[in-house]
Protein backbone atom coordinates (compact mmCIF):
# COMPACT_ATOMS: atom_id res chain seq x y z
CA UNK A 1 0.00 0.00 0.00
CA UNK A 2 2.75 2.43 0.97
CA UNK A 3 4.68 1.66 -2.21
CA UNK A 4 1.61 2.40 -4.35
CA UNK A 5 1.05 5.71 -2.59
CA UNK A 6 4.71 6.52 -3.01
CA UNK A 7 4.56 5.72 -6.72
CA UNK A 8 1.52 7.90 -7.27
CA UNK A 9 3.17 10.72 -5.32
CA UNK A 10 6.52 10.55 -7.12
CA UNK A 11 4.92 10.24 -10.57
CA UNK A 12 2.63 13.24 -10.03
CA UNK A 13 3.10 14.57 -13.58
CA UNK A 14 0.02 13.07 -15.21
CA UNK A 15 -0.25 15.45 -18.19
CA UNK A 16 0.42 12.67 -20.69
CA UNK A 17 -2.12 10.41 -19.03
CA UNK A 18 -4.67 13.20 -19.34
CA UNK A 19 -3.67 13.91 -22.96
CA UNK A 20 -3.92 10.24 -23.95
CA UNK A 21 -7.29 10.01 -22.20
CA UNK A 22 -8.54 13.06 -24.14
CA UNK A 23 -7.31 11.57 -27.43
CA UNK A 24 -8.98 8.17 -27.01
CA UNK A 25 -12.15 9.85 -25.80
CA UNK A 26 -12.44 11.73 -29.10
CA UNK A 27 -14.06 8.60 -30.51
CA UNK A 28 -16.51 8.66 -27.62
CA UNK A 29 -17.24 12.31 -28.38
CA UNK A 30 -17.93 11.24 -31.96
CA UNK A 31 -20.14 8.38 -30.79
CA UNK A 32 -22.00 10.78 -28.50
CA UNK A 33 -22.80 12.92 -31.54
CA UNK A 34 -24.16 9.82 -33.29
CA UNK A 35 -26.21 8.86 -30.22
CA UNK A 36 -27.52 12.41 -29.78
CA UNK A 37 -28.59 12.47 -33.41
CA UNK A 38 -31.57 10.21 -32.68
CA UNK A 39 -33.57 12.47 -30.34
CA UNK A 40 -33.83 15.63 -32.51
CA UNK A 41 -33.95 13.53 -35.69
CA UNK A 42 -36.91 11.53 -34.36
CA UNK A 43 -39.22 14.55 -34.46
CA UNK A 44 -38.22 15.21 -38.07
CA UNK A 45 -38.42 11.57 -39.18
CA UNK A 46 -41.93 11.26 -37.66
CA UNK A 47 -43.16 14.51 -39.24
CA UNK A 48 -44.28 15.52 -42.70
CA UNK A 49 -40.82 17.05 -43.26
CA UNK A 50 -39.20 13.62 -43.11
CA UNK A 51 -36.49 12.81 -45.70
CA UNK A 52 -37.84 9.23 -45.78
CA UNK A 53 -39.40 8.76 -49.22
CA UNK A 54 -42.13 6.44 -47.89
CA UNK A 55 -43.33 9.04 -45.38
CA UNK A 56 -43.11 9.60 -41.61
CA UNK A 57 -41.84 6.80 -39.37
CA UNK A 58 -44.38 4.69 -37.51
CA UNK A 59 -44.16 3.97 -33.79
CA UNK A 60 -42.79 0.48 -34.48
CA UNK A 61 -40.17 1.81 -36.91
CA UNK A 62 -39.12 4.45 -34.38
CA UNK A 63 -38.60 1.80 -31.70
CA UNK A 64 -36.44 -0.30 -34.05
CA UNK A 65 -34.25 2.65 -34.98
CA UNK A 66 -33.99 3.66 -31.34
CA UNK A 67 -32.81 0.21 -30.23
CA UNK A 68 -30.64 -0.81 -33.20
CA UNK A 69 -27.62 1.01 -31.78
CA UNK A 70 -27.53 -1.53 -28.93
CA UNK A 71 -27.48 -4.41 -31.41
CA UNK A 72 -24.52 -2.75 -33.12
CA UNK A 73 -22.83 -2.39 -29.75
CA UNK A 74 -23.00 -6.16 -29.23
CA UNK A 75 -21.36 -6.70 -32.63
CA UNK A 76 -18.76 -4.06 -31.79
CA UNK A 77 -17.92 -5.80 -28.52
CA UNK A 78 -17.10 -9.07 -30.30
CA UNK A 79 -15.32 -7.42 -33.25
CA UNK A 80 -13.10 -5.25 -31.05
CA UNK A 81 -12.52 -8.09 -28.62
CA UNK A 82 -11.29 -10.23 -31.52
CA UNK A 83 -9.09 -7.42 -32.87
CA UNK A 84 -7.69 -6.70 -29.41
CA UNK A 85 -6.72 -10.34 -28.93
CA UNK A 86 -4.97 -10.48 -32.32
CA UNK A 87 -3.44 -7.02 -32.65
CA UNK A 88 -3.73 -5.29 -29.29
CA UNK A 89 -5.99 -2.67 -27.75
CA UNK A 90 -4.67 0.31 -29.74
CA UNK A 91 -5.25 -1.24 -33.17
CA UNK A 92 -8.75 -2.23 -32.13
CA UNK A 93 -9.39 1.39 -31.20
CA UNK A 94 -8.05 2.51 -34.59
CA UNK A 95 -10.81 0.41 -36.16
CA UNK A 96 -13.46 2.34 -34.20
CA UNK A 97 -12.95 5.42 -36.37
CA UNK A 98 -14.48 3.71 -39.41
CA UNK A 99 -18.01 2.70 -38.22
CA UNK A 100 -18.73 6.26 -37.05
CA UNK A 101 -17.56 7.70 -40.37
CA UNK A 102 -19.77 5.25 -42.26
CA UNK A 103 -22.69 6.16 -39.95
CA UNK A 104 -22.60 9.81 -41.04
CA UNK A 105 -22.26 8.86 -44.70
CA UNK A 106 -25.38 6.68 -44.45
CA UNK A 107 -27.29 9.47 -42.69
CA UNK A 108 -26.30 11.83 -45.50
CA UNK A 109 -27.69 9.44 -48.12
CA UNK A 110 -30.45 8.04 -45.88
CA UNK A 111 -33.76 8.45 -47.68
CA UNK A 112 -35.30 5.14 -46.54
CA UNK A 113 -36.13 3.54 -43.20
CA UNK A 114 -33.62 0.74 -43.80
CA UNK A 115 -30.72 3.09 -44.52
CA UNK A 116 -31.33 4.88 -41.21
CA UNK A 117 -31.68 1.50 -39.49
CA UNK A 118 -28.36 0.24 -40.90
CA UNK A 119 -26.70 3.54 -40.01
CA UNK A 120 -27.74 3.13 -36.36
CA UNK A 121 -26.55 -0.48 -36.42
CA UNK A 122 -23.10 0.45 -37.77
CA UNK A 123 -22.83 3.48 -35.49
CA UNK A 124 -23.51 1.19 -32.54
CA UNK A 125 -20.42 -0.89 -33.38
CA UNK A 126 -18.28 2.00 -32.16
CA UNK A 127 -20.27 2.10 -28.93
CA UNK A 128 -19.65 -1.58 -28.19
CA UNK A 129 -15.98 -1.46 -29.08
CA UNK A 130 -15.25 1.67 -27.08
CA UNK A 131 -16.87 0.28 -23.91
CA UNK A 132 -14.22 -2.41 -23.71
CA UNK A 133 -11.25 -0.83 -25.51
CA UNK A 134 -11.22 2.73 -24.21
CA UNK A 135 -12.03 1.79 -20.60
CA UNK A 136 -9.25 -0.81 -20.52
CA UNK A 137 -6.72 1.48 -22.24
CA UNK A 138 -7.34 4.35 -19.81
CA UNK A 139 -7.23 2.03 -16.79
CA UNK A 140 -3.86 0.58 -17.85
CA UNK A 141 -2.09 3.91 -18.47
CA UNK A 142 -3.36 5.72 -15.36
CA UNK A 143 -2.02 5.90 -11.83
CA UNK A 144 -4.13 4.10 -9.24
CA UNK A 145 -5.17 7.41 -7.66
CA UNK A 146 -6.13 8.86 -11.07
CA UNK A 147 -8.06 5.93 -12.52
CA UNK A 148 -11.49 7.03 -11.32
CA UNK A 149 -11.05 10.61 -12.51
CA UNK A 150 -9.65 9.66 -15.92
CA UNK A 151 -12.30 6.98 -16.35
CA UNK A 152 -14.94 9.65 -15.80
CA UNK A 153 -13.82 11.41 -19.01
CA UNK A 154 -15.59 8.67 -20.99
CA UNK A 155 -19.19 9.59 -20.10
CA UNK A 156 -18.18 13.27 -20.13
CA UNK A 157 -17.02 13.02 -23.75
CA UNK A 158 -20.18 11.16 -24.68
CA UNK A 159 -22.31 13.84 -23.01
CA UNK A 160 -20.55 16.65 -24.88
CA UNK A 161 -21.21 14.79 -28.14
CA UNK A 162 -24.89 14.44 -27.28
CA UNK A 163 -25.09 18.16 -26.51
CA UNK A 164 -23.48 19.06 -29.85
CA UNK A 165 -26.08 16.98 -31.68
CA UNK A 166 -28.94 18.55 -29.70
CA UNK A 167 -27.63 22.02 -30.55
CA UNK A 168 -27.27 21.05 -34.22
CA UNK A 169 -30.83 19.74 -34.15
CA UNK A 170 -32.08 23.10 -32.94
CA UNK A 171 -30.19 25.44 -35.28
CA UNK A 172 -28.98 23.43 -38.32
CA UNK A 173 -31.00 21.80 -41.07
CA UNK A 174 -31.12 17.99 -40.85
CA UNK A 175 -29.25 17.38 -44.12
CA UNK A 176 -26.19 19.37 -42.93
CA UNK A 177 -25.53 17.40 -39.71
CA UNK A 178 -23.16 14.85 -41.35
CA UNK A 179 -20.95 17.66 -42.75
CA UNK A 180 -20.38 18.91 -39.19
CA UNK A 181 -19.67 15.65 -37.38
CA UNK A 182 -17.86 13.44 -39.88
CA UNK A 183 -14.51 15.13 -39.20
CA UNK A 184 -14.32 14.10 -35.51
CA UNK A 185 -13.43 10.41 -36.09
CA UNK A 186 -10.83 11.48 -38.67
CA UNK A 187 -9.11 13.78 -36.14
CA UNK A 188 -9.29 11.00 -33.54
CA UNK A 189 -7.58 8.56 -35.89
CA UNK A 190 -4.67 10.91 -36.61
CA UNK A 191 -4.04 11.70 -32.92
CA UNK A 192 -4.35 8.08 -31.80
CA UNK A 193 -1.67 6.96 -34.24
CA UNK A 194 0.80 9.24 -32.41
CA UNK A 195 0.27 7.60 -29.00
CA UNK A 196 2.28 4.62 -27.69
CA UNK A 197 0.36 1.51 -26.65
CA UNK A 198 0.04 0.59 -22.98
CA UNK A 199 3.03 -0.88 -21.09
CA UNK A 200 0.95 -3.99 -20.33
CA UNK A 201 0.39 -4.57 -24.05
CA UNK A 202 4.10 -4.49 -24.86
CA UNK A 203 5.05 -6.69 -21.90
CA UNK A 204 2.51 -9.32 -22.94
CA UNK A 205 4.23 -9.41 -26.35
CA UNK A 206 7.69 -9.41 -24.74
CA UNK A 207 8.62 -6.05 -26.28
CA UNK A 208 10.24 -4.90 -23.06
CA UNK A 209 12.11 -1.91 -24.48
CA UNK A 210 8.88 -0.46 -25.88
CA UNK A 211 7.12 -1.30 -22.62
CA UNK A 212 9.61 0.67 -20.56
CA UNK A 213 9.44 3.62 -22.97
CA UNK A 214 5.65 3.56 -22.74
CA UNK A 215 5.82 3.46 -18.94
CA UNK A 216 8.26 6.41 -18.95
CA UNK A 217 5.95 8.31 -21.30
CA UNK A 218 2.73 7.81 -19.33
CA UNK A 219 4.34 8.25 -15.90
CA UNK A 220 6.00 11.51 -16.99
CA UNK A 221 9.37 10.27 -15.77
CA UNK A 222 12.14 12.88 -15.97
CA UNK A 223 15.51 11.90 -17.48
CA UNK A 224 17.63 13.36 -14.66
CA UNK A 225 15.42 12.38 -11.73
CA UNK A 226 17.22 9.43 -10.15
CA UNK A 227 14.44 8.76 -7.64
CA UNK A 228 11.84 8.52 -10.40
CA UNK A 229 14.13 6.27 -12.48
CA UNK A 230 14.70 3.89 -9.56
CA UNK A 231 11.02 3.71 -8.70
CA UNK A 232 10.05 3.30 -12.37
CA UNK A 233 12.43 0.35 -12.76
CA UNK A 234 10.95 -1.22 -9.65
CA UNK A 235 7.40 -0.67 -10.90
CA UNK A 236 8.33 -2.03 -14.33
CA UNK A 237 9.73 -5.23 -12.81
CA UNK A 238 6.64 -5.66 -10.64
CA UNK A 239 4.36 -5.15 -13.63
CA UNK A 240 6.44 -7.56 -15.66
CA UNK A 241 6.33 -10.19 -12.91
CA UNK A 242 2.55 -9.89 -12.55
CA UNK A 243 1.95 -10.22 -16.29
CA UNK A 244 4.46 -13.07 -16.67
CA UNK A 245 2.73 -14.92 -13.87
CA UNK A 246 -0.61 -14.27 -15.52
CA UNK A 247 0.67 -15.56 -18.87
CA UNK A 248 1.71 -18.86 -17.30
CA UNK A 249 -1.92 -19.53 -16.54
CA UNK A 250 -3.33 -17.43 -19.37
CA UNK A 251 -5.41 -20.18 -20.92
CA UNK A 252 -8.89 -19.76 -19.57
CA UNK A 253 -10.61 -22.87 -18.27
CA UNK A 254 -14.07 -23.43 -16.85
CA UNK A 255 -12.66 -23.43 -13.31
CA UNK A 256 -11.44 -19.87 -13.87
CA UNK A 257 -15.08 -18.77 -14.07
CA UNK A 258 -16.31 -20.91 -11.19
CA UNK A 259 -14.60 -19.32 -8.22
CA UNK A 260 -16.05 -16.82 -5.79
CA UNK A 261 -14.28 -13.62 -7.00
CA UNK A 262 -15.26 -14.26 -10.64
CA UNK A 263 -18.86 -15.17 -9.87
CA UNK A 264 -19.05 -12.06 -7.73
CA UNK A 265 -17.71 -10.00 -10.65
CA UNK A 266 -20.27 -11.56 -13.03
CA UNK A 267 -23.12 -10.84 -10.64
CA UNK A 268 -21.81 -7.30 -10.17
CA UNK A 269 -21.73 -6.76 -13.96
CA UNK A 270 -25.34 -7.88 -14.40
CA UNK A 271 -26.55 -5.77 -11.49
CA UNK A 272 -24.60 -2.68 -12.51
CA UNK A 273 -25.90 -2.95 -16.10
CA UNK A 274 -29.48 -3.18 -14.88
CA UNK A 275 -29.32 -0.36 -12.34
CA UNK A 276 -27.46 1.93 -14.75
CA UNK A 277 -30.27 1.62 -17.28
CA UNK A 278 -33.09 1.83 -14.72
CA UNK A 279 -31.98 5.28 -13.58
CA UNK A 280 -33.58 6.31 -16.88
CA UNK A 281 -30.57 8.42 -17.90
CA UNK A 282 -30.11 6.83 -21.33
CA UNK A 283 -33.80 6.50 -22.20
CA UNK A 284 -34.48 10.12 -21.24
CA UNK A 285 -31.54 11.25 -23.39
CA UNK A 286 -32.39 9.04 -26.39
CA UNK A 287 -36.08 9.93 -26.36
CA UNK A 288 -35.79 13.48 -24.96
CA UNK A 289 -37.81 15.04 -27.77
CA UNK A 290 -40.59 12.43 -27.48
CA UNK A 291 -40.72 12.73 -23.67
CA UNK A 292 -40.91 16.53 -23.71
CA UNK A 293 -43.50 16.37 -26.48
CA UNK A 294 -45.73 14.23 -24.25
CA UNK A 295 -45.04 15.95 -20.93
CA UNK A 296 -45.01 19.54 -22.08
CA UNK A 297 -42.19 21.83 -21.03
CA UNK A 298 -41.83 25.49 -20.21
CA UNK A 299 -38.73 25.88 -22.39
CA UNK A 300 -39.79 24.13 -25.60
CA UNK A 301 -38.64 20.73 -26.84
CA UNK A 302 -35.30 21.68 -28.42
CA UNK A 303 -34.20 24.04 -25.65
CA UNK A 304 -35.18 21.51 -22.97
CA UNK A 305 -33.13 18.82 -24.72
CA UNK A 306 -30.10 21.12 -24.85
CA UNK A 307 -30.51 21.93 -21.14
CA UNK A 308 -30.47 18.18 -20.40
CA UNK A 309 -27.26 17.78 -22.40
CA UNK A 310 -25.61 20.68 -20.52
CA UNK A 311 -26.68 19.17 -17.20
CA UNK A 312 -25.11 15.88 -18.32
CA UNK A 313 -21.82 17.65 -18.92
CA UNK A 314 -21.83 19.28 -15.47
CA UNK A 315 -22.65 15.91 -13.95
CA UNK A 316 -19.70 14.41 -15.81
CA UNK A 317 -17.41 17.16 -14.52
CA UNK A 318 -18.52 16.50 -10.96
CA UNK A 319 -17.92 12.77 -11.48
CA UNK A 320 -14.20 13.36 -12.17
CA UNK A 321 -13.86 14.25 -8.48
CA UNK A 322 -16.60 12.31 -6.68
CA UNK A 323 -15.58 8.72 -7.41
CA UNK A 324 -12.08 9.15 -5.98
CA UNK A 325 -12.94 11.75 -3.34
CA UNK A 326 -15.92 10.04 -1.67
CA UNK A 327 -15.42 6.45 -2.76
CA UNK A 328 -17.44 4.25 -5.11
CA UNK A 329 -20.18 3.23 -2.66
CA UNK A 330 -21.15 6.70 -1.43
CA UNK A 331 -21.10 8.13 -4.96
CA UNK A 332 -23.28 5.33 -6.33
CA UNK A 333 -25.70 5.63 -3.39
CA UNK A 334 -26.13 9.37 -3.95
CA UNK A 335 -26.62 8.74 -7.67
CA UNK A 336 -29.39 6.16 -7.24
CA UNK A 337 -31.12 8.08 -4.45
CA UNK A 338 -31.20 11.27 -6.53
CA UNK A 339 -32.59 9.32 -9.49
CA UNK A 340 -35.42 7.95 -7.32
CA UNK A 341 -36.40 11.47 -6.23
CA UNK A 342 -36.40 12.78 -9.81
CA UNK A 343 -38.32 9.78 -11.18
CA UNK A 344 -41.02 9.98 -8.50
CA UNK A 345 -41.56 13.74 -8.96
CA UNK A 346 -41.80 13.32 -12.74
CA UNK A 347 -44.16 10.33 -12.36
CA UNK A 348 -46.57 12.22 -10.07
CA UNK A 349 -46.66 15.15 -12.51
CA UNK A 350 -47.35 12.85 -15.48
CA UNK A 351 -50.07 10.97 -13.56
CA UNK A 352 -52.03 14.18 -12.98
CA UNK A 353 -51.44 15.36 -16.56
CA UNK A 354 -52.53 12.00 -17.97
CA UNK A 355 -55.75 12.06 -15.93
CA UNK A 356 -56.82 15.50 -17.10
CA UNK A 357 -55.75 17.69 -14.18
CA UNK A 358 -54.64 21.25 -14.90
CA UNK A 359 -50.84 21.23 -14.55
CA UNK A 360 -50.20 24.40 -16.56
CA UNK A 361 -48.61 26.06 -13.52
CA UNK A 362 -46.18 23.16 -13.12
CA UNK A 363 -44.77 22.76 -16.64
CA UNK A 364 -41.30 23.37 -15.19
CA UNK A 365 -41.42 19.98 -13.43
CA UNK A 366 -40.45 17.84 -16.49
CA UNK A 367 -37.23 19.75 -17.17
CA UNK A 368 -36.30 20.07 -13.46
CA UNK A 369 -36.95 16.43 -12.57
CA UNK A 370 -35.33 15.01 -15.71
CA UNK A 371 -32.34 17.32 -15.17
CA UNK A 372 -31.97 15.96 -11.63
CA UNK A 373 -32.03 12.39 -12.95
CA UNK A 374 -29.47 13.15 -15.64
CA UNK A 375 -27.18 15.08 -13.27
CA UNK A 376 -26.97 12.51 -10.48
CA UNK A 377 -26.62 9.64 -13.00
CA UNK A 378 -23.83 11.41 -14.88
CA UNK A 379 -22.04 12.32 -11.66
CA UNK A 380 -22.27 8.81 -10.26
CA UNK A 381 -23.32 5.52 -11.76
CA UNK A 382 -22.80 6.45 -15.41
CA UNK A 383 -19.21 7.48 -14.72
CA UNK A 384 -18.30 4.65 -12.36
CA UNK A 385 -20.03 1.62 -13.90
CA UNK A 386 -17.12 0.72 -16.21
CA UNK A 387 -14.46 1.50 -13.61
CA UNK A 388 -16.17 -0.49 -10.86
CA UNK A 389 -16.68 -3.47 -13.17
CA UNK A 390 -12.98 -3.53 -14.10
CA UNK A 391 -12.03 -3.28 -10.43
CA UNK A 392 -14.31 -6.18 -9.44
CA UNK A 393 -12.84 -8.78 -11.81
CA UNK A 394 -9.57 -10.67 -11.14
CA UNK A 395 -6.72 -9.71 -13.54
CA UNK A 396 -6.73 -13.04 -15.40
CA UNK A 397 -10.27 -12.70 -16.73
CA UNK A 398 -10.60 -8.92 -16.61
CA UNK A 399 -10.81 -8.56 -20.40
CA UNK A 400 -13.48 -11.26 -20.58
CA UNK A 401 -15.26 -9.56 -17.67
CA UNK A 402 -15.32 -6.20 -19.45
CA UNK A 403 -16.74 -7.87 -22.57
CA UNK A 404 -19.40 -9.61 -20.46
CA UNK A 405 -20.36 -6.31 -18.82
CA UNK A 406 -20.61 -4.65 -22.22
CA UNK A 407 -22.93 -7.40 -23.45
CA UNK A 408 -25.13 -7.10 -20.36
CA UNK A 409 -25.27 -3.33 -20.69
CA UNK A 410 -26.25 -3.46 -24.35
CA UNK A 411 -28.84 -6.18 -23.78
CA UNK A 412 -30.60 -4.10 -21.13
CA UNK A 413 -30.25 -0.94 -23.26
CA UNK A 414 -31.82 -2.73 -26.25
CA UNK A 415 -34.81 -3.82 -24.16
CA UNK A 416 -35.30 -0.29 -22.82
CA UNK A 417 -34.93 1.51 -26.15
CA UNK A 418 -36.99 -1.03 -28.10
CA UNK A 419 -39.99 -1.18 -25.78
CA UNK A 420 -40.09 2.35 -24.35
CA UNK A 421 -42.27 3.79 -27.19
CA UNK A 422 -44.54 0.73 -26.95
CA UNK A 423 -44.85 0.89 -23.14
CA UNK A 424 -45.84 4.54 -23.41
CA UNK A 425 -49.09 3.34 -25.03
CA UNK A 426 -49.66 0.59 -22.43
CA UNK A 427 -48.64 1.91 -18.98
CA UNK A 428 -48.05 5.53 -20.02
CA UNK A 429 -45.06 7.62 -19.04
CA UNK A 430 -45.90 7.83 -15.33
CA UNK A 431 -46.15 4.04 -15.06
CA UNK A 432 -42.79 3.60 -16.75
CA UNK A 433 -41.13 6.16 -14.46
CA UNK A 434 -42.53 4.40 -11.36
CA UNK A 435 -41.12 1.10 -12.64
CA UNK A 436 -37.67 2.69 -12.97
CA UNK A 437 -37.89 4.22 -9.47
CA UNK A 438 -38.79 0.86 -7.93
CA UNK A 439 -35.71 -0.74 -9.50
CA UNK A 440 -33.47 2.07 -8.23
CA UNK A 441 -34.73 1.36 -4.70
CA UNK A 442 -33.55 -2.24 -5.11
CA UNK A 443 -30.25 -0.80 -6.36
CA UNK A 444 -29.73 1.02 -3.05
CA UNK A 445 -29.73 -2.32 -1.20
CA UNK A 446 -27.26 -3.71 -3.74
CA UNK A 447 -24.88 -0.78 -3.22
CA UNK A 448 -25.07 -1.22 0.55
CA UNK A 449 -23.49 -4.68 0.27
CA UNK A 450 -20.89 -4.00 -2.45
CA UNK A 451 -17.17 -3.79 -1.68
CA UNK A 452 -15.36 -0.42 -1.80
CA UNK A 453 -12.65 -0.54 -4.52
CA UNK A 454 -11.31 3.01 -4.48
CA UNK A 455 -7.50 3.06 -4.75
CA UNK A 456 -7.12 -0.69 -5.31
CA UNK A 457 -4.33 -1.79 -7.64
CA UNK A 458 -5.53 -3.32 -10.90
CA UNK A 459 -2.68 -5.82 -10.91
CA UNK A 460 -3.54 -7.24 -7.51
CA UNK A 461 -5.28 -10.65 -7.83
Amino acid sequence: MSEEVKSDTVFSDVKRQIWATLVVNCIILSHGCAVGFFSPALLILRSEKTPIITGPLTNAQSSWIGSMSSVGSVLGTFICGFLSALFGCKKAMIFLAFPTTIFWLLIHFGDTFYKILIARLIGGITGGGMQAGVALFVSEISNDNMRGRLGAFTPLARNIGVMLSFIAGAIVEYQYWPYIFIFIPIIYLILLLLLPNTPQHYIEREEFHKAKRALIYYKGCEENNERQRTLLNSEFEQLKAVIEERKKSAKLEMKDFCNRPVLKGIFFSIAMSWFLQTTGCFIITNYASLIFEQSGTALGINVSSIVLAIVQIFGGLVSTKMGDAFGRKITLFISLYGSIVGLLIFAVYMYFRQNGYDVSNYVWIPIISSSLIIFVSSAGIMALSNTCTIENFPPKIRTAGVVFYSLCNNAVAFIGDKYFPILLEIIFLHGFLLFLAFNCVIGLFFIAFMKETRGNSLERP
